[in-house]
């Protein structure tokens, strides 16, 4: 049976079974959650749901959601998805149609994370924040050395800008590599690197800011981006005159760093890039593909029109591919 698939509150897989996969408060026969980001989490823990035990511990401590889960069930296999730190894809046996569900993905290896092994699938649902063919990263290793020079040169207090799960952990990891400089941290962060610590035995040597008096000249600060708007942020750093730095596949073009208010940007990411999109679809190699999130319709159209593959953008309503 040919599964209809749509985008609703979450994706919504559907057979004689039905199996939804991050919806804030949807719930299918199965309902999946891959990963603890806010907009692919639930808002509450009403319906079990299959995910990692860290992401349930990371959803606690982040959004206070508790949540009745498991980490399998009948039909369902688990995969490390390589976005951050419990992050999931899921392949799901419906009557005999494998369905792999990615959530956001990346086939990058970063220092612990082990980036995505593809597996065989009939029907796959993969994101395509960067699905389009400007967005093509350097490799992992000379970005992370340009990184680590780039933080060991700095003479100024160095302030990184980067999500609270995912992108901090990383920077913390080449901080410490690249100088013995103090890293405070945004209390978020501090909180994610107690969960992540007390799951995987990873540890982060740094401090919350929340137990720093005044921050010192030589300090490395690592805080999401919102942060900045703070009145002790700004208060610590007014005196400080830091040098400020962003980190995203965004900044593949210039004007995010205008845009984010920082003297630097690298192209530091938890997703793939195009190329890297594509050849996760290739090594699924299904019969149907479904993108979603970003620059869905022109992911889909590169795959079908220069690959051949039977794809298609998920919007909110559609369902079989024949409906389109």
């Amino acid at each position: 049976m040919v599964p209809t698939v749509r985008l609703r509150d979450g994706v919504h897989v559907e057979t004689d079974r039905s199996v939804v996969f991050d919806a804030r408060s949807a719930a299918g026969d199965v309902t999946v959650v891959s990963h603890a980001h806010a907009d692919h989490a639930r808002r509450s823990g009403a319906a079990p749901v299959v995910c990692s035990r860290l992401t349930a511990d990371l959803l606690a401590a982040r959004a206070g959601v508790a949540l009745d889960h498991v980490t399998s069930a009948p039909g369902v296999s688990l995969r490390p998805a390589g976005h951050v730190p419990g992050s999931r894809a899921a392949l799901v046996d419906l009557d005999g149609t494998r369905v792999l569900y990615t959530g956001d993905v990346s086939t990058r290896d970063r220092g612990p994370l082990r980036g995505f092994e593809p597996v065989g699938a009939d029907v796959l649902v993969v994101e395509a924040t960067y699905g389009r063919p400007d967005y093509r990263f350097p490799p992992q290793a000379e970005l992370e050395g340009r990184i680590r020079d780039f933080v060991a040169d700095a003479a100024a207090p160095l302030v990184l800008f980067g999500y609270s799960l995912g992108r901090a952990q990383t920077l913390e990891r080449l901080v410490a590599e690249a100088t013995a400089r103090r890293l405070v941290v945004h209390p978020t962060v501090h909180a994610v690197n107690r969960v992540v610590t007390e799951s995987t035995g990873q540890r982060f040597d740094a401090v919350s800011w929340d137990e720093v008096d005044r921050l010192r000249p030589d300090d490395v600060v690592v805080a999401p981006a919102g942060a900045r708007r703070g009145a002790w942020f700004a208060g610590q750093l007014a005196r400080l005159d830091p040098v400020t730095a962003g980190f995203s596949g965004w900044a593949v073009h210039g004007s995010y760093r205008y845009r984010l208010g920082v003297d630097e940007a690298f192209v530091l990411t938890d997703h793939c890039d195009f190329d890297e999109l594509v050849a996760l679809v290739r090594a699924v190699d299904p019969d149907r593909v479904y993108t979603h999130h970003g620059f869905a319709a022109e992911l889909a159209a590169h795959l079908a029109g220069e690959h051949g593959f039977d794809a298609v953008a998920l919007r909110r309503g559609q369902r079989r591919l024949e409906e389109f």
